[in-house]
């Protein structure tokens, strides 16, 4: 033992016995949580507040939320990290005076109970070590540390006296919590050290809380973010989960599964499975892999990459073409290239998109790229010669026509597109529920006259569509109206092709007008209108 170590233990014992309890639950945090942080016990309500005894897993989480920055937490249901979150909050709180953080939740209802909880934590802590105002009275010299907590229903304080060189109080340091409802702007205001993203999947505006709330933290010298979530397919938190995996963005990703409670059996894991046949991978999963899984709540369970994605191969000239879209500019856009066989299957065969995550293009530059991808090449005599490719229409989505009044250009997404070089739009089909059908019914698969003992369906992907071939198995149902496909972050690609697909359907059982000739449409509605009012018509002759 060195002469340094010696002289420290000899201080130590000198410290009254509560100091040395103080100075030991500051520097070793996971003594101080098994030593003296309560909770509630919703299991027995005998006892409704127990002692915190982590399981292992716990323990690493609250390891991790000490050491990591950014802590994204992919989790099963009830498994206490809402707690342990907060518990670490009250510990930064208490021993690190001025320390700030905000909890955002999906509701204020949601909001408010991260306060009620702080305040059980607070309430079952020893007197010495932290005091509620109204039980220290206002009087600090009552106080071994001085430190007394007050609370709202939306906010706690946890007040530091400061004292001079003479060991007098003079004024104080204040440690704050705030419970916020998730909103666009929600933190964007605030410098905190700390934001807990609560249920982060599930929020309305989870990018926005992202973009408004991580600058508050993020500064050289400080500042935490601890999202907790189980998943939702095509969420922000998803999206994100999956950067930060591919290392694309810098967070610890955290996943906890339904056995990390070590009470969980697995006579209980199949009970769960049995009560929750539709959802029970999203909420209670075992792997990452099941997290991600749409499971029963998919869309298009018939999707299937041996039956629906084919190798690319040269189009034949006489096949219809037609190309399709969903806009985009600040969200990611999708441009696909469709043909038709002679057999009536519809192959898609080129894919222009970009992800979030991607360098924003736009609308001329898109329609720019588009034209220079619409060709095919030839061989003639020892040279590829490159023809522009012939189409029937460009479908695009409905607000490509919609024009903002505010702006003297008076330009909508359509002029850009002309400006860029392309022609021939058609509005796509609105109607999500006919979206879906057509998607269903192109997809069925039935047996491969070319191929004995293989399936086929009427809608073919080439395997260079990736971001189409990658979306399709994760978009779910809408949970309101299982015949629609749920909005979500990962919609657009499933857009611009049904714009185009679900178009093409319509277009075999409606003849459109604008496909007539001028003297074939003059003739039909000439004849209409002789037949209302009861005259015969021949064409040439009455």
């Amino acid at each position: 033992m060195t002469e340094k170590v010696k002289e420290f233990l000899e201080d130590w014992l000198k410290l009254p016995q509560w100091q040395q309890k103080w100075l030991r639950s500051k520097y070793q945090f996971l003594w101080w949580v098994q030593e003296y942080v309560y909770i509630e016990n919703k299991d027995d309500l005998e006892n409704p507040i127990i002692k915190l005894d982590p399981w292992p897993k716990q323990r690493e989480v609250l390891m991790d939320f000490l050491n990591e920055r950014l802590c994204i937490v992919l989790k099963a249901r009830q498994l206490g990290l809402t707690w342990l979150a907060l518990v670490y909050t009250v510990w930064r709180m208490i021993f690190f005076p001025g320390f700030t953080a905000s909890g955002i939740s999906k509701t204020e209802g949601e909001a408010l109970e991260l306060i009620r909880r702080m305040k059980v934590i607070l309430q079952h802590l020893p007197d010495w070590m932290v005091m509620e105002w109204q039980g220290a009275k206002g009087d600090y010299g009552a106080l071994k540390t001085g430190i007394v907590w007050a609370g709202t229903a939306s906010k706690i304080e946890i007040r530091h006296p400061k004292t001079d060189d003479k060991g007098k109080t003079a004024g104080e340091l204040i440690s704050r919590f705030q419970g916020l409802t998730a909103a666009a702007d929600a933190g964007r205001s605030f410098t905190d050290n700390l934001i807990i993203l609560d249920e982060w999947a599930f929020q309305q505006w989870a990018e926005e809380i992202w973009t408004a709330g991580f600058p508050t933290v993020n500064r050289p010298t400080g500042g935490q973010v601890i999202g907790l979530s189980t998943n939702k397919r095509g969420s922000f938190f998803e999206s994100l989960w999956q950067m930060a995996r591919k290392g694309d963005v810098k967070m610890k990703c955290i996943f906890l599964g339904w056995d990390t409670d070590p009470r969980r059996t697995q006579e209980w894991y199949e009970e769960t499975k049995a009560a929750l046949p539709n959802s029970y991978m999203q909420e209670y999963p075992k792997t990452e892999t099941e997290a991600m899984s749409a499971g029963e709540l998919t869309a298009f369970p018939e999707f299937s990459y041996d039956i629906h994605v084919c190798q690319p191969f040269d189009i034949p000239l006489h096949w219809r073409r037609f190309r399709c879209n969903d806009n985009g500019y600040t969200d990611p856009f999708a441009w696909y290239w469709l043909a038709v066989s002679e057999d009536g299957q519809v192959f898609v065969y080129r894919e222009y998109t970009r992800d979030y995550t991607d360098e924003k293009v736009h609308y001329t530059t898109q329609a720019e790229e588009v034209v220079k991808r619409s060709y095919y090449t030839v061989i003639e005599g020892n040279e590829v010669v490159k023809y522009p490719e012939k189409y029937d229409y460009t479908v695009l989505g409905h607000e490509a026509w919609a024009v903002d009044r505010r702006y003297e250009s008076n330009k909508s997404l359509v002029d850009f597109y002309m400006l860029g070089g392309l022609s021939g739009f058609l509005r796509g089909v609105r109607d999500p529920v006919l979206r879906k059908a057509v998607m269903h019914e192109y997809l069925k698969p039935y047996p491969d006259p070319m191929r004995p003992g293989k399936l086929t369906a009427k809608l073919q992907i080439f395997s260079t569509c990736h971001k189409l071939i990658e979306t399709i198995p994760m978009l779910v149902v809408d949970e309101n109206d299982n015949e629609k496909v749920e909005d979500s972050r990962i919609d657009h690609w499933y857009e611009g092709l049904t714009n185009g697909l679900a178009t093409y359907h319509a277009e075999k059982s409606n003849k459109r007008p604008e496909d007539e000739s001028r003297i074939a449409r003059d003739k039909r509605k000439k004849a209409e209108m002789l037949a209302r009012s009861g005259q015969r018509w021949r064409y040439g002759r009455r």
